[in-house]
């Protein structure tokens, strides 16, 4: 098995137990308030391993339901799952949405910029096909969503740096969660597609400097709209 092999099957674990122990929080077994077992004795009862444990934990801390006080412990905060504005705030992995808009405006800016530096033939080709494959009345929000990971997948390898490239996959499981939740806010989608068809045009422009203003601001509009529309914080 393979080392990434490994992660996705840790994965998999984490987010099973984090659902167990979030039903046993909702139940009253761990009321709010009450302070959670060690890491290991926590392992240990849902029997899996210490790193697949702490992710769990981290899912539910991003989820709102548990707060860690240094050096003191894990304590239940709510029994009641989190959303804003009627989104879940928590992804896979322990992550949250407030770290992927953070990770996303370290790394779209940067890619889009050296993309619109290095732009190939090939590659202006690919961006222009996505964006015009988006281009329609009634595309469903699961097709925008996959063709907007394609999107900015593309953008990241038009960057010609791997490990900007690297940077995105990474983080990829998180954005198509986080998407499908969010396409369905009133003219997300197409805000997201003017935004994607704004950003190709600096591309196609050699214009660095636009390009990667128009990714910052895409980025930040969405998470904007999410703080006016339920007073979501990073």
């Amino acid at each position: 098995m393979t080392g990434s092999d490994r992660t996705t099957v840790r994965g998999k674990r984490s987010d099973a137990v984090a659902q167990k122990l979030e039903a046993l929080i909702v139940s009253g077994e761990y009321a709010v308030g009450a302070k959670l077992p060690n890491e290991k004795d926590l392992a240990e009862q849902f029997g899996v391993g210490r790193s697949s444990m702490r992710e769990a934990v981290r899912t539910l801390q991003a989820a709102g339901f548990l707060r860690t006080a240094h050096g003191v412990g894990v304590f239940v905060v709510t029994d009641k799952p989190q959303a804003v504005g009627g989104i879940d705030q928590a992804l896979v992995g322990g992550i949250s949405m407030s770290d992927l808009f953070e990770t996303r405006m370290a790394i779209e800016g940067k890619a889009a910029e050296l993309a619109a530096r290095r732009l190939t033939d090939h590659h202006a080709e690919l961006l222009q096909s996505i964006v015009a494959a988006a281009d329609i009345p009634d595309i469903s929000d699961p097709d925008f969503v996959a063709l907007d990971g394609r999107f900015h997948r593309q953008v990241a390898e038009a960057s010609g740096n791997p490990l900007l490239l690297h940077m995105w996959e990474l983080i990829a499981p998180q954005f198509e969660q986080y998407s499908l939740r969010v396409i369905g806010m009133p003219g997300r989608l197409r805000r997201a597609h003017a935004d994607h068809c704004g950003i190709v045009d600096a591309l196609l422009d050699r214009d660095p400097e636009k390009a990667a203003r128009l990714a910052h601001e895409h980025v930040a509009t969405v998470q904007s709209e999410l703080q006016e529309a339920s007073g979501f914080r990073r």
